[in-house]
């Protein structure tokens, strides 16, 4: 029983290595392409934009949803 636990967890370890290695492989060349182009300052500055950026959009995207499910709360009390 412990055996198949044990077995269980190094799996999903594996998977995490795995899709780690993934995104490094993916995402590492934009940012080295970016460091060489602008520097240190300027890839921080742009890395810093595109964080800012992608938390307004998840705020945007969170404001329509939470809109929506007032809507829909609003009508079915009609």
């Amino acid at each position: 029983m412990a055996n198949v636990e044990e077995g269980e967890g190094w799996a999903m370890f594996r998977r995490a290595i795995i899709i780690l290695a993934i995104l490094l492989l993916i995402l590492g060349p934009i940012f080295l392409y970016v460091y060489l182009e602008r520097g240190l300052e300027g890839s921080i500055d742009w890395l810093a934009d595109r964080i800012i950026g992608v938390m307004f959009a998840g705020l945007l995207a969170g404001a329509f949803v939470m809109f929506d499910k007032l809507s829909n709360r609003l009508s079915n009390k009609q």
